[in-house]
């Protein structure tokens, strides 16, 4: 100890503080955060970007320009995005994890089907989809 100043001993104290401080404030933040870390090292996804970080593709300057380009038009994209979409885009990602185990239907429980509340409101929620999709293409 006797190599640290008492003026960087000081500032190292005060980081230390700092950093502490923005522990307790962000305790449940961090302590997800950290949660959401450990899946993603137990499902490998650390390994595999590693593995992707060492994978080289010759670009060349110009398809550097536009991947840049168009990376960041998707960034903006998705900046602008409204909550509420985002929230049935998660809702409809649910519901095809929901229906991933499925009966073969025929015509008479297909109509049938027609009755359920729900799926009158998902064939009103797509043909509005499609109205709306269709006037801008």
């Amino acid at each position: 100890m006797s190599d640290i100043s008492p003026d960087k001993f000081a500032k190292a104290a005060e980081a230390i503080y700092e950093i502490f401080e923005k522990v307790v404030e962000n305790h449940d933040e961090i302590l997800d955060a950290i949660d959401k870390l450990l899946i993603l090292e137990r499902k490998g996804v650390f390994d595999e970007i590693v593995k992707l970080s060492e994978f080289k593709v010759p670009f060349s300057p110009d398809e550097i320009g536009e991947i840049a380009e168009r990376f960041e038009m998707l960034i903006k994209v998705l900046l602008s995005v409204d909550e509420r979409v985002l929230k049935v885009i998660k809702r409809l990602i649910d519901a095809f994890e929901e229906s991933m185990v499925y009966e073969q239907m025929g015509m008479m429980e297909a109509m049938r089907a027609l009755r359920d509340p729900d799926v009158q409101k998902a064939i009103g929620f797509a043909l509005t989809l499609a109205k709306n999709f269709g006037k801008r293409i």
